[in-house]
C-alpha cells in the first residue's frame, strides 16, 4: 500500500542473481532523496520503488549502473 503523498513506480533491472543482488539495489536507490523504501525482485527482474516529491530517472538508473546491474527502464 503506498502512503498518503506518495507514488510508486516498478524499474526493470538486469542482472541481479539473488537475495543479495536485491539488497544491493534497494540499498543504493534508497539513499536517493524521497525515496522511502526500494523493493527489489530478482526472479521478476524488477524494483518498486515509493518516493515523495519528485524522482530524478537519471539518478535511478545512475545508481542501479553504480551498483553494478542494468538499468532497463
Amino acid at each position: 500500500m503506498v502512503g498518503f503523498g506518495l507514488k510508486k513506480k516498478v524499474f526493470a533491472v538486469g542482472g541481479m542473481t539473488c537475495h543479495h543482488c536485491e539488497m544491493t539495489v534497494e540499498k543504493a536507490l534508497l539513499e536517493l532523496q524521497g525515496v522511502t523504501s526500494a523493493k527489489a525482485n530478482h526472479d521478476a527482474k524488477t524494483v518498486e520503488v515509493q518516493f515523495k516529491g519528485e524522482l530524478d530517472l537519471e539518478a535511478v538508473s545512475d545508481k542501479i549502473e553504480k551498483a553494478g546491474y542494468k538499468f532497463l527502464g
